[in-house]
């Protein structure tokens, strides 16, 4: 049994890396705030980038950057049980949801190119 359309959905719309979605399960984990550069130094990645993994996590409406620190923090209860379900499913599923994020990514990153190519066609005619 693979992944069910909802988490499917939500994994598309709101989990932009891999590293937004060990970011975010971090960040659940506890009730307490994370100082975002421990955050960094558990994903293995600069202060910078936590940061910003944390700013998009919260303009997805998953958590809350805090100055210094980062809490998981769902906008609502139909977010929160998303990523209940996410956390559950991910240990038995980590292949199927890596693959399904990198598909995505790379859809985005073929149709980016694609309108280069486009473009240049354009020009040539």
């Amino acid at each position: 049994m693979g992944l069910s359309p909802d988490l499917r959905r939500f994994v598309v719309a709101k989990i932009p890396s891999v590293s937004h979605l060990e970011a975010l399960l971090l960040l659940r984990s506890t009730s307490a705030a994370w100082p975002i550069d421990q955050l960094g130094a558990r994903l293995y990645v600069s202060l910078p980038q936590a940061e910003q993994l944390v700013d998009d996590l919260q303009a997805r409406g998953l958590a809350v950057h805090l100055g210094t620190n980062a809490q998981y923090l769902p906008k609502s209860e139909r977010l929160a049980r998303a990523v209940d379900e996410l956390a559950t499913v991910y240990g038995r599923r980590l292949v199927e949801i890596t693959q399904l994020i990198h598909s995505v990514n790379e859809k985005k990153a073929r149709r980016f190119a694609d309108a280069f190519l486009l473009r240049s066609t354009d020009k040539e005619s």
